[in-house]
């Protein structure tokens, strides 16, 4: 059985269209605004005035950027235009609900949640990595990826983030 050849540019049309729309942002592109709901249920908004964004994906991306802000406030945070966000939306829902959000109600600092995962699904992340996006305006202008809190804390450090000092 032979297939017509307009159907078979039309399905590679489609497959190539579907493809480019799945890939992630890269630098140049830019973010879309979007407001999540923290650890607390308070809503934590990326928006045009933010100029780093840490973002991850995996259980080991999470801990890198805890312990890279472990002791930071949220005014810290928003003096530099730094928000964290944590797509969660892999994690079974009790166990998030049960003892992830609540274990994030001790950390000094805000977590957007993106709970369903279609918000953040372009975002830029790397395996068992913690992403740092640098933004203007929303645009990105650089993305690391960070597989040591020690790393991103001092990535973090050189964006003017005064960060705790540990105790002796």
């Amino acid at each position: 059985m032979k297939i017509p050849a307009t159907l078979l540019m039309m399905c590679l049309m489609l497959f190539t269209l579907q493809s480019a729309q799945a890939s992630e942002y890269a630098v140049g592109d830019t973010l879309q605004p979007v407001t999540l709901q923290d650890q607390f249920d308070a809503p934590q908004s990326l928006n045009d005035g933010d100029k780093l964004l840490v973002f991850t994906r995996s259980m080991a991306g999470g801990k890198i950027a805890r312990e890279a802000l472990s002791g930071v406030t949220t005014e810290q945070m928003q003096h530099i235009g730094l928000l964290y966000i944590a797509d969660i939306s892999g994690m079974p829902s009790l166990i998030a609900r049960l003892v992830a959000i609540p274990k994030m109600k001790d950390f000094s600092f805000p977590v957007a949640l993106d709970r369903e995962g279609q918000p953040t699904k372009l975002f830029p992340v790397a395996d068992d990595t913690a992403a740092l996006i640098n933004l203007e305006q929303l645009k990105i202008t650089q993305i690391r990826y960070f597989d040591s809190a020690e790393a991103l804390k001092q990535a973090l450090q050189s964006s003017g983030l005064e960060l705790p000092t540990a105790a002796k």
